[in-house]
């Protein structure tokens, strides 16, 4: 079974043995059925010749008896049949008169025939010897009627054995196998010698080539002599290696060239959005500190304008900052706990105001099952949030927009849920031909063009982000009719003894699970911002006029130093104005310092 294996494996792997198994096999059947042939046509031809010869012998001894039969004299006949007997061949003669009664019959019984079927059937008596050895199949009997003018004085038979021909047969036949076996190993061997110089040498030469250019040895060469096919296919095969060679080496310098191109746009990038960032975060602030003092509508109306342009610039800075980033690897998921209600609510405070301007109707939708407390990263839910929410509100004229949020457990790990997020709008909307465009960074559809607003990074940014947190994203619109886009990213439930709830809002979170895809959020004011006033209203005078100093600056260093100093119970506080500061409210910040310097 062991051998049998080994042989079908050898017959699986190799070629050669497959090639020369086909051609032994072909060629030892064609061999025997040949011999086979000769064999048959020799056994005929003898058989024929024996035939011919008892045919003849038996019309001599038509001819030599007729005297006996007509004196009616048995014992000449007898001795007659005697001297034919002796013919290696014949092994008995029998005459008949014409009432076909045996008249002298003689049997050869020292032919080993005869012997042989005597011993086995142990027979005695002549008439069943004869019996016996018509009915066998190697004797043939010949039958003649003896005339003698118009007289019918009866019939002469013989009987001749075909061994002879049985031998001969059974030796051409072994004679036909034994050549057929060294024709048939004489051509292996030969086939062998010629097609391990010829074909297989070669073909593992071209094999060793192959595993070394895939192992990355790409100096590899094989050298094959002649003009055949193979030949030629080693050189092309050294050909290709060169090519290889060189088109990896041209690769590895595009590669190199691409890195340095890549660290010097990153290192331009940073170094731009900070030199850019840092005038506008003073003219935003600035702005926002001349708007309180300055009371004339029209000077009202240029700082607005002063402002509105100043965070477009600022948010576009942000965003190319943010795409480089992701687009360059240095972006990573930050897993943490945090209160999914609590974004949510901020999201919805942040768009609340700028939806009612356009007389828009705002409305977050939660499934019940939503969990309050996750596992995720919070700031790029936030930016995923805010980049869908904000371009539904910009492109949106009337109607309302809606996002809702589902939650699933994923069927493949018992750990992990997936959240599912929707917004839908009923804004302008884009063609079909157009939603492939939406994720090419820089690219605009016609709405977007038309409206002149945004460079077409939002939505770019929004699917990188989606992906690498291990989500995907998907939009449906029609023009006039309006856009949903949907996603997921896949959540933990958060261990609740891991999350520490002070700073979180202290509204009625239970409102928010209500009936399913019926609880809403609504904007309402921060208690904790209550609280960070309260906490500013008890820190020392000097600190409140360092803040107020650097506030009104809009040095962003010196706040957040200052920020370091407060103690670690009042991390709200910390919160509360860091919060700010991401907003560029600084006017806010100043509104609480001064209330706290009033008290």
């Amino acid at each position: 079974m062991l051998k049998k294996l080994k042989l079908r494996q050898k017959y699986n792997e190799s070629i050669a043995f497959r090639y020369l198994s086909i051609a032994s096999i072909c060629l030892a059947v064609l061999q025997l059925t040949f011999g086979a042939s000769q064999s048959y046509r020799i056994y005929q031809q003898k058989a024929n010749n024996l035939a011919e010869k008892a045919d003849a012998k038996l019309s001599i001894i038509n001819t030599v008896v007729q005297s006996s039969i007509l004196r009616s004299d048995p014992e000449t006949l007898g001795y007659i049949l005697q001297a034919n007997n002796k013919d290696s061949d014949i092994i008995y003669g029998i005459v008949l008169n014409q009432n076909s009664k045996v008249i002298s019959q003689v049997i050869a019984k020292d032919k080993p025939i005869v012997n042989e079927l005597i011993k086995e059937n142990k027979l005695t008596e002549d008439n069943n010897i004869l019996s016996a050895l018509k009915s066998h199949k190697s004797i043939v009997e010949l039958s003649r009627p003896i005339k003698i003018g118009e007289y019918h004085g009866g019939h002469i038979k013989i009987g001749y054995s075909l061994e002879a021909a049985n031998k001969e047969l059974i030796k051409s036949s072994f004679y036909n196998i034994y050549s057929s076996v060294l024709i048939s190993v004489f051509f292996i061997v030969l086939t062998i010698v010629i097609f391990n110089k010829q074909i297989l040498n070669p073909i593992q030469k071209l094999q060793q080539l192959a595993e070394a250019v895939a192992s990355g040895k790409l100096d590899s060469k094989v050298d094959i002599g002649g003009k055949d096919e193979l030949a030629t296919l080693s050189s092309a095969l050294n050909t290709m290696t060169l090519q290889i060679k060189h088109t990896l080496n041209d690769l590895e310098k595009a590669i190199d060239n691409a890195l340095i191109a890549e660290k010097a746009k990153t290192k331009f990038i940073a170094k731009m959005s900070h030199e850019l960032r840092t005038p506008l975060n003073g003219i935003i602030g600035f702005t926002q500190i001349m708007q309180q003092e300055f009371t004339n509508k029209e000077q009202q109306d240029n700082l607005a304008v002063i402002e509105k342009n100043s965070l477009h610039l600022l948010d576009l800075i942000n965003s190319i900052l943010e795409v480089s980033h992701i687009e360059s690897g240095k972006t990573y998921v930050n897993l943490k706990p945090f209160n999914l209600y609590e974004i949510l609510k901020s999201i919805e405070q942040m768009f609340t105001f700028k939806a009612k301007q356009k007389q828009i109707k705002l409305s977050f939708k939660i499934d019940k099952k939503v969990p309050q407390f996750i596992e995720s990263d919070a700031e790029k839910l936030r930016q995923i949030l805010f980049n869908l929410l904000d371009n539904s509100i910009k492109f949106t004229d009337t109607g309302k927009v809606t996002l809702t949020v589902k939650y699933k457990s994923d069927e493949h790990n018992d750990f992990l849920y997936n959240l599912y997020f929707k917004v839908d709008d009923t804004g302008r909307g884009i063609s079909s031909s157009e939603i492939d465009n939406l994720f090419v960074a820089f690219a605009q559809t016609d709405t977007g063009e038309r409206s002149g607003q945004g460079m077409g990074l939002g939505l770019p940014m929004t699917r990188q982000l989606v992906q690498l947190m291990g989500g995907d994203v998907s939009i449906k619109s029609e023009v006039n009719q309006g856009t949903v886009v949907r996603f997921f990213i896949p959540v933990r439930e958060a261990d609740m003894s891991k999350i520490s709830l002070q700073g979180f809002y202290d509204t009625d979170s239970q409102s928010l699970e209500g009936d399913s895809l019926e609880s809403q959020f609504f904007y309402q004011p921060s208690s904790s911002y209550d609280l960070a006033q309260e906490i500013l209203n008890s820190m020392p005078q000097e600190w409140l006029l360092q803040l107020q100093d650097a506030t009104t600056k809009v040095d962003n260093e010196i706040i957040l130093e200052l920020l370091k100093e407060i103690p670690e119970d009042y991390q709200v506080l910390h919160q509360s104005i860091s919060d700010l500061i991401d907003n560029f409210r600084y006017d806010s910040i100043l509104e609480l310092v001064e209330e706290a310097l009033n008290k």
